[in-house]
């Protein structure tokens, strides 16, 4: 698969891209909570820069963006002052957080669902996205990360049993396929080997944490997992579709639309967070895993 990467400010960056020349908008952008004291974290982008994503986005196309607890309504509110729809918001729970002092220790963050208005409703990609079993329960708006943490918090009508999980990513697409997992038009799988384990969070994706996505260079504070990035990508893009991450960061919407054979642009002004992203995705476009 091919992909652009650009140095610089995404709003410069993405006025010299022409109109509706993407398929999707996934992004994990500043959260304005100044995070470790990261000075590119001081604040929000403008609703000037999501008026730009909507401009390059094709009508109907989806945005999605991850945002903080404290400033989702921020977030939110630009994206819809430049023009999109809020279509829903996605939950991601997670068992590693840092708590700050005198505050609750993190275990979710909202992701945005947006659309770019059009006559024709464009859907999401439900089947692609279905979790578990060969039927394939319908994607939730909740995602977890199958941390025993996290899955304690769900109802489970048979306690007693452990649940054993399964990786989600492309890594796992034989494994599964062999043991009958999937459904038609997709070689994509997710969700859970649940066998005896009879926990609610079998019915919700997960989208397991890595070590390899630290072990490639990676020191950027806020990185996401590749299967989480995997899936929403596959969520919103059509087969063979442009993704463009505004705020790239480290790379991992480019590295999961490499290995869900989609193309990719993407946009850092830090220039060795831009070096750390394209040995990434490098390695992805590379990789026998699409």
């Amino acid at each position: 698969m091919t992909y652009q990467l650009h140095k610089g400010d995404c709003l410069g960056v993405m006025r010299g891209m022409a109109d509706n020349s993407v398929d999707s908008v996934v992004t994990d952008p500043p959260y304005g909570i100044s995070f470790m004291n990261h000075h590119w974290d001081y604040a929000i982008p403008t609703v000037d820069v999501w008026a730009e994503c909507r401009r390059v986005l094709k009508p109907g196309g989806y945005l999605l963006s991850f945002a903080s607890p404290r400033t989702q309504h921020r977030i939110a509110v630009a994206i819809e002052d430049a023009g999109f729809d809020i279509r829903d918001s996605i939950a991601w729970m997670y068992a590693q957080g840092m708590p700050k002092s005198g505050n609750l220790k993190p275990a979710h963050e909202p992701i945005i669902v947006a659309r770019k208005r059009a006559k024709k409703v464009t859907p999401l990609n439900i089947d692609v996205c279905r979790v578990g079993r060969p039927a394939g329960r319908h994607p939730a708006n909740l995602i977890h990360d199958g941390s025993d943490t996290i899955v304690s918090l769900f109802p489970n009508d048979n306690p007693g049993c452990k649940p054993h999980r399964v990786k989600s990513s492309a890594e796992s697409v034989e494994r599964l396929q062999e043991k009958g997992w999937g459904f038609a038009g997709s070689d994509k799988i997710a969700g859970y080997d649940d066998g005896d384990d009879l926990s609610a969070a079998r019915f919700f994706f997960c989208a397991k944490a890595s070590r390899k996505d630290r072990s490639e260079g990676n020191s950027h504070s806020t990185v996401k997992p590749t299967d989480l990035m995997c899936y929403l990508c596959r969520l919103v893009t059509p087969t063979g579709g442009v993704v463009l991450d505004p705020f790239m960061g480290s790379g991992s919407t480019g590295k999961a639309a490499m290995l869900e054979g989609f193309r990719f642009v993407g946009i850092e002004r830090d220039e060795a967070y831009l070096a750390i992203a394209k040995a990434r995705i490098d390695s992805a476009a590379g990789s026998d895993l699409v």
